[in-house]
């Protein structure tokens, strides 16, 4: 007994000063549960955007393909063979140019025969008249020289007008895109000879779905830009819309015209027109990388007090990467590098672009 005594008394100053030179943890000092599992607890870097409001455009985007303004076959209404090529595929034309001209002797002696009977016809009503004139002839006789004159010379302007399509001219001005006959070969009647192009203007065409008609209209501007020219975008209006539907894809048709910027467009190019479909004004717009997606629906986490807090939010349109939200207020910190490691209320550290 007296040992334990003794022991006891031993031990008990030990355990004073210990308890004095470590006294208890404070909530909030460094060593204070809270702060211990801070500092245990994984922290996310993460990037943020201060949200203002902003303007928001939704647009249309439509696939249409580029057209020449006039895109013509001309087409030999004669027949005959190709002798000779005055202006040849790859050149231009302006209207009433000869690009060629073909040889058909039929024809060309029909003309000349033609021309001679008029010349006879013309001798024999001179020689009518001053008859007729003198009473030497009957008033039938005359008649009969004067209307052989006018068949005559029909005859000869039908003769003349086959033998002049033997030369084949440019029915509008345009680029030589094509011939379909060699020199020497027999070009068939009513067969294209050449393809010619007026690409100083092109038109675009597009079909638009039927529940789009009420935001298109005469005069509606569009911004287009093509495939092959990533940096070439025009600015144009449309300037036909059909008023009937193809029944295969349920879509109206629709066109601009425009200059062709340097000749640089030929038919057949893709064309992506996009045409404004709403406008906002002082709304929420954010990146739509920033949303996440859950079984409830759309959510963000934005910035507070060194934590991460998710928002649910509401789509209300989206263009390109950007997206239209309710659910946010100008001035919160959106999380936009970091938000797919996240889950509400996590240590988030905000780290400098």
């Amino acid at each position: 007994m007296k040992r334990i005594l003794v022991l006891a008394l031993f031990v008990l100053p030990i355990l004073v000063q210990c308890t004095r030179q470590n006294p208890a943890p404070n909530p909030g000092s460094e060593n204070s549960p809270e702060q211990v599992n801070q500092n245990t607890q994984k922290i996310v870097p993460v990037k943020t955007m201060e949200l203002e409001l902003q303007s928001f455009s939704d647009f249309l985007e439509i696939t249409g393909t580029v057209h020449a303004r006039n895109h013509i076959d001309i087409v030999a209404e004669e027949g005959g063979i190709l002798k000779h090529v005055q202006i040849d595929k790859g050149s231009y034309a302006t209207q009433g140019d000869v690009l060629a001209v073909l040889e058909n002797r039929t024809l060309e002696a029909n003309y000349k025969a033609a021309l001679a009977s008029l010349h006879q016809a013309e001798l024999d009503y001179t020689s009518k008249k001053v008859l007729f004139d003198k009473k030497a002839i009957s008033e039938n006789e005359f008649l009969t020289s004067q209307y052989n004159l006018e068949a005559v010379q029909a005859a000869l302007e039908v003769s003349k007008t086959r033998y002049d399509k033997l030369s084949i001219a440019a029915p509008v001005k345009g680029l030589v895109n094509n011939r379909y006959y060699d020199l020497g070969a027999y070009v068939n009647p009513l067969t294209p000879i050449f393809e010619l192009i007026d690409e100083e203007y092109v038109i675009i065409r597009a079909g638009v779905a039927e529940r789009f008609l009420g935001n298109i209209r005469i005069g509606t501007p569009v911004e287009i830009i093509f495939d092959a020219y990533p940096d070439l975008e025009v600015k144009a209006e449309v300037s036909f819309i059909s008023r009937s539907i193809d029944p295969e894809n349920r879509t109206f048709r629709i066109e601009m015209e425009f200059k062709n910027p340097a000749r640089k467009l030929f038919p057949q190019m893709i064309a992506i027109i996009r045409v404004r479909h709403q406008e906002f004004n002082d709304r929420i717009v954010i990146p739509l990388d920033s949303l996440v997606q859950s079984e409830e629906g759309w959510y963000v986490f934005v910035e507070n007090d060194g934590r991460a807090n998710r928002v649910d939010v509401q789509k209300v349109a989206i263009y390109e990467d950007r997206v239209m939200v309710d659910g946010l207020s100008p001035g919160q910190n959106l999380i936009t590098v970091g938000h797919h490691d996240l889950s509400d209320g996590d240590y988030i550290q905000v780290v400098e672009s």
